[in-house]
């Protein structure tokens, strides 16, 4: 999802060369999302680092405010070197907080990914997700739960290392049978949030959720495709609800056997199905990354021909009152399990290329 808010941009731009407090420098523009704007920054002492401010109208929000400001929490109880640092956070005259944080140079993942103009190569992929599984194992392990994994939220260094993006959303698991109240509905990106996520089921989200979102990563990254596809966010939603996502080896038929059996585990409609914990995921994808390298070539992928997607029966559908535009999702859908487990034979034929997007993308990167 890009961003494009043209106010947005030009308020941000318009900051390009002020200074922060008098101590920080915005030298440039290097990212800008519906949450906050990243800059590029000198200290008045010569410091470089990354400004990460957030917007004005989301500064008023209580919610927003403890969001954005937990991000430094989170990094600091990390401490990976596959998380950004975040060195401190203040709050400018005009009362918008900011986090300084440390500043990186390199592409992010999706960058990468548009500047190959189609799939990137498997050996690529599963270099940077063993990366990625890496650092999921650390959070997990510490309870952390990112929730917005995407190519946009990975960076690659110019050291080839992997850092992990924006934990503004992330949170750290409730104790069993607690559940926060607070932000009920459907927060992260459409095309990368399982089925759990869009209906706002944040009882159930935890690092299977996080596995699912790599998952998707992976998937599009060799297909050049998202695993789903629709005209809008809320028949999105819908298809994400209550439809499985179709097998990779289905829409890369050329593709080695044991990437297919990574990735498809990981985009299990159930929970229970799914790489139980990040360590698994990356034991498997080190095999399969260990077998793409004794296989012989395979032929050049030839996704198979597009086809119109048509929406499942009405006996598989959640409930018309979740289908509602996911920015408006204030109360919680009802709970439970779909009645019956949806095979991979009922998914949906393939989705469009990423080409056929209609929508326009924004040459700036976008952060949340």
């Amino acid at each position: 999802m890009e961003f494009e808010n043209v106010t947005h941009v030009q308020r941000a731009q318009a900051r390009v060369g002020t200074s922060l407090n008098g101590a920080w420098r915005l030298d440039a523009l290097i990212g800008l999302g519906g949450m906050a704007a990243v800059y590029a920054a000198t200290h008045r002492k010569g410091q470089r680092a990354a400004i990460k401010l957030l917007h004005p109208e989301r500064a008023r929000d209580r919610g927003d405010r403890a969001r954005f400001l937990r991000e430094k929490a989170i990094a600091q109880t990390l401490d990976h070197p596959g998380v950004v640092a975040v060195i401190a956070d203040d709050v400018t005259e005009d009362g918008s907080p900011f986090l300084v944080m440390e500043l990186l140079e390199g592409e992010s993942l999706l960058q990468r990914w548009k500047a190959q103009r189609g799939p990137l190569p498997p050996a690529e992929v599963l270099s940077v997700s063993e990366q990625i599984l890496e650092v999921l194992e650390a959070a997990h392990a510490r309870g952390v739960v990112h929730r917005d994994l995407k190519p946009d939220n990975i960076f690659l260094t110019r050291e080839c290392g992997v850092k992990i993006l924006d934990f503004g959303i992330a949170r750290l698991r409730a104790p069993s049978g607690q559940t926060s109240l607070v932000g009920l509905r459907a927060m992260g990106t459409p095309a990368y949030m399982p089925p759990e996520q869009a209906r706002a089921r944040w009882d159930l989200v935890d690092a299977r959720t996080d596995l699912w979102a790599l998952g998707a990563t992976m998937f599009s990254l060799l297909t050049d495709r998202y695993v789903q596809e629709a005209p809008t966010v809320n028949e999105l939603f819908f298809l994400r609800m209550t439809c499985p996502i179709p097998s990779l080896g289905r829409i890369a038929p050329s593709m080695l056997p044991a990437v297919v059996r990574v990735v498809d585990r990981a985009l299990e409609f159930a929970q229970a199905d799914r790489w139980p914990d990040a360590r698994s995921m990356l034991a498997a994808v080190r095999e399969a990354h260990a077998a793409l390298a004794l296989a012989p070539p395979r032929s050049t992928l030839v996704p198979p021909p597009r086809s119109t997607l048509v929406p499942p029966p009405r006996s598989t559908l959640a409930p018309a009152t979740d289908l509602r535009d996911p920015r408006a999702l204030d109360e919680r859908p009802p709970s439970g399990r779909p009645q019956a487990r949806l095979s991979r034979a009922s998914a949906l034929s393939s989705p469009p290329s990423l080409a056929a997007n209609a929508r326009a993308r924004s040459t700036i990167p976008r952060v949340p």
